[in-house]
């Protein structure tokens, strides 16, 4: 078991609240773990969404549809954008559109997505019954044996 993986997967949401620069940093910490986690099976056979390589597979498409390189970029730009966009109001032009997006959407992963060769991947690791936190004192009632920790 990788205690040290754990704990970051535990904590992976919180912020160092460092300002910027660098920063010396001495600390021993005492870490309580308390509780379940569950390995589950690897998975075989998912669509190899995360390992699609976005820039080569876009320079590629472009390449192979005969799109010029500007309005390619033009193009990826404004979708970009568009899409990170949250201040749309939704009236009926933006629903519409956004309905023939979503059949987009679901052509790329029904027609794409789903027919690219399989991959396989490691399964879940389930820690929402693990409490982790920083104590400052021994627990009582325990004896601190100090251990060697490889990292």
């Amino acid at each position: 078991m990788n205690i040290k993986s754990l704990v970051a997967k535990c904590w992976k949401k919180e912020k160092p609240e460092l300002e910027a620069g660098e920063h010396f940093i001495d600390e021993v910490l005492t870490i309580r773990m308390r509780g379940m986690v569950k390995q589950c099976e690897r998975e075989t056979d998912v669509p190899p969404t995360v390992s699609i390589p976005l820039i080569t597979t876009l320079a590629l498409f472009w390449e192979k549809s005969g799109v010029t390189r500007d309005a390619a970029m033009r193009m990826l730009r404004e979708s970009i954008t568009e899409a990170m966009d949250k201040g749309i109001k939704e009236d009926e032009d933006i629903a519409e559109r956004i309905n023939d997006v979503e059949r987009a959407l679901r052509a790329v992963r029904e027609d794409l997505i789903e027919r690219l060769p399989r991959v396989e991947r490691a399964g879940k690791l389930l820690t929402k019954d693990l409490s982790v936190e920083i104590v400052q004192e021994p627990v009582a009632g325990e004896m601190n044996i100090p251990v060697m920790v490889r990292s």
